[in-house]
């Protein structure tokens, strides 16, 4: 696999409602599929392989462009720019992290990200220390209050542990992931159209899943997630495993997946010798959350790549467990059909 364009993914920039950078970098990367490009309106990307007959059903994977991040709230008078998170930042985050800022113009501003307490120990305000001593020098800096700010950081490899580090994990990986399966699909005659959605805004509320569903009516729909390891866990509670392959979610408190879809691809992964993992959210959701609830009610699952350290300024995954998911993303549109989704509507 060309892991450079992890690499990209995870370097670029790209919260909810501004996701140009990953969605170029997508674009190119998918330049075979270009006559296919749509969007919705809060511009995910959708990218079809259509089936070899017409009149064909319809399957959607989705993998979400944006990551967790900020937005300038207010700018102080002695130089410090107060944040408002974009989706849910671990607080262990906030604290003396290098940031950089994007201005309207387009410029980056780099600074120093750092929080204040309240007096029970919770944090109370975000703020960015760029250097400058008023407000009138961060105005001169091009910054203004709405211009977005991500981690500054850089991907690398642990070679050692066979692992990706970087921010934005949640959900570059699954993108690129799903880019690997769509490269491998583009010659191959299936029986199903297949949609690779790269969503927006997943992070502020599982939005582009609903867009995109609403527009494609997909008969079936999965969403190609993350979910965090506990990284102090090593017990019999781990369904996490980094490199134990991608995880089947089996409930989160936005969605239970449809059994007979869940069973299906269980036997495809396991006829392909694809190593999985058996999972449960007490909390959170994905696209499918959203997506399922469309069209009078889409069967829907999860597969989720196993991080550490999720919405953090780095996260962990682990090489073999995208590559697994991107061969399992495959497998599944190659062998799902019209008889097979039958079954997942079959009360």
């Amino acid at each position: 696999m060309n892991w450079n364009l992890l690499q990209a993914l995870s370097n670029a920039d790209a919260v909810a409602s501004n996701e140009t950078a990953v969605r170029t970098l997508l674009k190119e990367a998918l330049a075979d599929y270009a006559d296919t490009f749509t969007y919705d309106g809060l511009g995910s990307l959708m990218v079809t392989k259509a089936a070899t007959e017409p009149d064909r059903p319809t399957i959607m994977f989705a993998a979400h462009m944006d990551e967790v991040g900020f937005m300038i709230r207010n700018l102080s008078a002695i130089g410090f720019a107060y944040l408002q998170p974009l989706g849910n930042v671990e607080d262990r985050a906030k604290s003396m992290q290098l940031v950089r800022a994007h201005t309207q113009a387009g410029q980056v501003v780099e600074g120093l990200l750092n929080i204040t307490r309240d007096a029970s120990g919770q944090v109370a305000d975000m703020y960015v220390d760029f250097g400058f001593d008023s407000r009138e020098a961060l105005l001169a800096a091009g910054l203004e209050i709405g211009d977005v700010v991500c981690f500054a950081s850089d991907y690398r490899e642990l070679s050692a542990a066979n692992l990706a580090a970087g921010k934005a994990m949640d959900d570059r990986a699954g993108c690129f992931a799903l880019v690997q399966a769509m490269k491998a699909l583009k010659d191959v005659p299936l029986a199903v159209n297949v949609v690779a959605a790269f969503t927006s805004s997943e992070e502020v509320g599982t939005r582009g899943g609903r867009t995109t569903t609403a527009l494609v009516a997909p008969d079936v729909f999965f969403a190609i997630d993350v979910a965090k390891h506990p990284e102090l866990d090593r017990g019999f509670t781990d369904h996490r495993v980094l490199g134990a392959g991608p995880m089947f979610e089996f409930y989160d408190k936005t969605m239970v997946p449809n059994r007979a879809l869940l069973t299906q691809v269980q036997a495809i992964a396991q006829a392909a010798n694809l190593p999985y993992q058996k999972d449960m959210f007490k909390g959170g959701g994905t696209d499918a959350g959203t997506a399922h609830l469309e069209h009078g009610g889409t069967a829907a699952m999860v597969i989720g790549l196993p991080l550490r350290y999720c919405h953090d300024p780095y996260s962990f995954v682990n090489k073999q467990d995208v590559v697994t998911t991107a061969t399992l993303i495959e497998q599944i549109a190659r062998q799902l059909d019209a008889k097979a989704i039958t079954k997942c509507y079959q009360f």
